[in-house]
């Protein structure tokens, strides 16, 4: 049981032949019952600093919880930027690879292309001046003919 500063200030003591001094006890009771009363007072107001302090860890531990959350949620959020910027880059690498090899084939069937035209250039200048040797000697040999029919001409007008 709680003795209240109330239980103090109204104790009674019976009296005896040699008691203590009624006026003295009657004080020190008062003067007890007001320490009691100022300690209640001051354990209600610890009471309450300390809810006021519970809730406010409450609190802070609340924020502390979605800052991590948050925390969290921002690392993943980096990490799936990362992956993300990762694939497009790989992809892009890919597609530039694969432009370039399809130039690279391009150039390569142009010089095949090219080369296949030399080649055939080449044969048809071959053949070409393998004509004009052949008309060459053609027209040496008519030449000769006409030089010799001329001759011929000659050697029978004089006789």
């Amino acid at each position: 049981m709680r003795i209240t500063p109330s239980d103090i200030e109204k104790q009674e003591f019976a009296v005896k032949l040699r008691g203590y001094d009624k006026e003295e006890v009657r004080n020190f009771l008062l003067f007890i019952s007001q320490e009691i009363s100022n300690l209640l007072l001051e354990m209600d107001e610890l009471k309450k600093k300390l809810m006021n302090a519970e809730e406010r860890i409450k609190e802070l531990e609340s924020r502390e919880k979605i800052l991590k959350e948050t925390l969290i949620a921002a690392q993943r959020f980096s990490e799936e930027l990362k992956a993300n910027a990762k694939k497009e880059a790989d992809i892009m690498i890919k597609e530039a690879e694969l432009k370039a090899d399809q130039i690279v084939a391009k150039a390569t069937e142009r010089l095949r292309e090219l080369n296949l035209t030399i080649k055939k250039m080449r044969a048809q200048k071959e053949d070409i001046i393998d004509q004009i040797r052949g008309f060459i000697i053609s027209l040496q040999a008519l030449i000769e003919r006409e030089e010799k029919d001329e001759n011929r001409g000659e050697g029978s007008s004089k006789g």
